[in-house]
């Protein structure tokens, strides 16, 4: 599946960016592939407009006052109204990284009192006053709204994070928790705390999203995915695959290319 830059997306750039602030109804619509996966973190505020996203195989509604936030690898399509309007931001992953942003819920809906508040952040960025400033300004802001107040903490963001940076790594928990410097005792009850699943649990649903991208999107076999994601056994993938889509690896595949 084709992997999207900044100046993929914005060709006209003259130079390879760190980010990239747009109106969204001013900004042609570049020629790419759908789905597709991003390189870099995104956020799009819907001002305007109607429509369906789909993030990871999710539907989520487009409607106005909704910010999309996508992550980097995460699969992308979507469909919206041609009246559609508002803003978005294209950040590097390196940049990202360095201002220790990582976004943990695929929608934001800003309230009704901080509307004006969001917008004036979004009309100085547009202006290009202090926008590297906003960034992180911008993101604060998100993070602290009502959605987020069961956000997840810094440890299991990094946890999810160390897992999908290198999926082929089998890592155990005790490894993982080693790692973040915390007991595997506190690792799988922050887990527990914050997603309702163990450690163990956690790292197999990051497994199986991804390899449901693969199985739609690569020309990989089953042997070679659940190799590629860390399982030496691919009957043990296999059935766990099936415990959590209903579906073997083989069926899920043919169920929904036959319907793309």
């Amino acid at each position: 599946m084709k992997i999207y830059q900044i100046n993929d997306i914005i060709s006209d750039l003259p130079k390879l960016t760190e980010y990239y602030f747009g109106i969204f109804e001013d900004t042609p619509n570049p020629i790419i592939e759908w789905p597709h996966r991003h390189g870099f973190y995104s956020l799009v505020w819907f001002i305007q407009g109607s429509g369906i996203n789909v993030i990871d195989f999710d539907e989520y509604e487009i409607f106005p006052n909704r910010i999309f936030t996508i992550n980097p690898k995460q699969i992308h399509n979507w469909n919206y109204s041609v009246d559609s309007s508002g803003y978005f931001l294209l950040i590097e992953e390196h940049l990202a990284k360095h201002l220790n942003i990582d976004f943990s819920y695929p929608y934001i809906d800003i309230k009704t009192d901080d509307i004006h508040f969001v917008e004036e952040i979004f009309k100085r960025m547009s202006s290009n006053k202090n926008q590297m400033t906003a960034i992180p300004y911008l993101y604060s802001f998100l993070t602290n709204s009502e959605i987020y107040q069961t956000n997840l903490s810094d440890t299991i963001i990094l946890y999810k994070k160390r897992i999908t940076e290198k999926f082929e790594k089998n890592s155990t928990i005790e490894q993982y928790a080693k790692k973040l410097n915390i007991s595997t005792e506190t690792l799988n009850q922050l887990c527990k705390n914050e997603t309702g699943l163990t450690a163990k649990q956690l790292q197999l649903d990051l497994k199986i999203t991804e390899s449901k991208r693969l199985l739609l999107y690569s020309s990989q076999n089953i042997s070679e995915i659940a190799f590629n994601l860390g399982f030496e056994d691919n009957s043990y993938f296999s059935r766990i695959f099936k415990k959590k889509a209903n579906l073997s690896p083989a069926n899920f595949r043919e169920k929904y290319l036959k319907n793309r």
